[in-house]
Order: structure tokens, then C-alpha cells, then sequence
């Protein structure tokens, strides 16, 4: 029973540390990683910061994922096409993507 709460404990650690990682956004045939606003990013996939570099990625010169980590990110509070909330963070003062940004 002991080792059961142990093992319990980790997963649920390990879990909190993954929902915390910073994400960032890679393409499956890209070099670079982005940040969830950047125009480059395009359809990429997220992914962890530590995956993308252990994966050999490096930032993109345009959005500088690495500085821009370090500002508060929230989720795009735009609506997709199906009206269902965009799912890219974003540092904007606005609250919303590069695509839902008003112009």
C-alpha cells in the first residue's frame, strides 16, 4: 500500500511539473521554435521548451520565444471559426493571438 501512495504521489507531481512547462510551437519540418502568437509558427504543434531543445530546435529570430517566456501568458480569448475558444496563449496586453488581434 505504501509504494501504491508512492508511486501515486510522483505521478501526480510529475504531472504538475508538465501542465507548468512552458509550451512552445514547432513545425514538423521547422528548425525553429515559436511562441503561440508568433506569424511564423503557422500550424506547428506544441511542445515543450526542454523537448524542442533537446529536439536540436532554436528560437525564432521574429517573436524571441525565449524572452518572451518570461512575460505572463494567457490563453487568446478569441473564438475559432466554430465558435469554440482559440487555444494559443499569448503575452498581448489585449489577451488575444497574432489572429485575433483587432486591426
Amino acid at each position: 500500500m505504501k509504494k501504491f501512495l508512492f508511486l501515486l504521489v510522483l505521478l501526480m507531481a510529475g504531472l504538475a511539473i508538465n501542465t507548468k512547462a512552458q509550451k512552445v510551437y514547432v513545425s514538423s519540418k521547422g528548425e525553429k521554435y515559436h511562441t503561440a502568437d508568433c506569424k511564423l509558427s503557422g500550424d506547428a504543434n506544441s511542445l515543450t521548451l526542454a523537448a524542442a531543445k533537446k529536439a536540436g530546435k532554436t528560437a525564432c529570430a521574429m517573436c524571441k520565444p525565449d524572452e518572451h517566456l518570461k512575460d505572463k501568458m494567457v490563453q487568446c480569448s478569441g473564438k475559432t471559426a466554430d465558435g469554440t475558444q482559440c487555444k494559443r496563449m499569448t503575452g498581448s496586453k489585449e489577451g488575444k493571438c497574432f489572429q485575433h488581434k483587432s486591426k
